[in-house]
């Protein structure tokens, strides 16, 4: 064995959730760069279909608070790969859901923990009984965020990513028996829009009296890395928390966020 095979995921079959663009489609792209056959699902079907397009794989509309859909989803993913060894759970939803406490309505709160929270239950339990019938053991790696331990976006979404945390934590020690990893990504700030991230000055910028966006403000302007980062610093943790490389990693929350949790 050389150092090349602690990457290689050829012959292993992942599914990626939320993988129309963003990280979900960085995601999607870097596992296949690593030997992957990857299916790609979304509510964007879309979207998703022009991610599979362009990294060889298969695409599949799905909305994951969809409990019946995403397990038939999964057992399709398995059913057309051959099997499923690697599931990314990144499908989430924050815009026009968060905000002041009392701002916040009884269907904002709902819709978005049926995503983040239901959602990601439904794909790691479907995916679980899938790996567990293969007798092959497997990955299953849930996108948190570094909201979960470090408030400032709002109670929703970082309550919900809170609990993807200890999600993560309770199935990896239910699941290693099985010789299932189960890991958490937390995203720090990372650019997914089209044009050219912004630069990082340094200059904090005047506080406007919302302890939530001034909190996230100042904490950009001081980033340690100095930048923004990518789609794809989170595909490569995947591809990490994939490969060969993690055999000895479960139950693990880890940040890419250019030491945005130092601050």
């Amino acid at each position: 064995m050389s150092a090349a095979d602690w990457i290689d995921l050829s012959g292993k079959n992942a599914h990626v959730t939320g993988g129309a663009k963003g990280i979900g489609a960085a995601i999607a792209e870097a596992l296949a760069l690593a030997g992957a056959k990857v299916a790609v699902s979304d509510v964007d079907e879309a979207g998703a279909a022009a991610t599979a397009e362009r990294i060889g794989g298969i695409s599949m509309g799905l909305d994951v608070s969809d409990r019946p859909a995403v397990d038939a989803a999964l057992e399709a993913t398995a059913d057309q790969l051959g099997s499923l060894d690697i599931i990314v759970n990144n499908a989430g939803v924050y815009n026009d859901l968060g905000g002041p406490v009392r701002d916040i309505t009884d269907d904002m709160w709902r819709t978005l923990w049926s995503i983040n929270v239901d959602g990601l239950f439904y794909c790691c339990r479907a995916a679980a009984r899938i790996m567990i019938d293969g007798g092959k053991g497997g990955r299953i790696i849930n996108i948190a965020s570094t909201q979960a331990v470090s408030p400032g976006v709002g109670v929703t979404y970082d309550g919900s990513k809170a609990a993807v945390v200890q999600i993560t934590k309770a199935l990896a020690l239910e699941l290693a028996q099985h010789k299932i990893n189960v890991n958490a990504i937390a995203p720090g700030p990372t650019w997914v829009g089209d044009e050219p991230a912004p630069p990082i000055t340094g200059d904090v910028p005047p506080r406007t009296g919302d302890p939530l966006g001034d909190t996230i403000a100042d904490r950009i302007s001081r980033l340690p890395a100095g930048h923004w980062g990518s789609p794809m610093e989170q595909g490569k943790a995947a591809v990490f928390l994939a490969s060969p490389l993690s055999d000895f990693v479960t139950g693990a929350y880890l940040p890419v966020d250019g030491g945005w949790l130092t601050l």
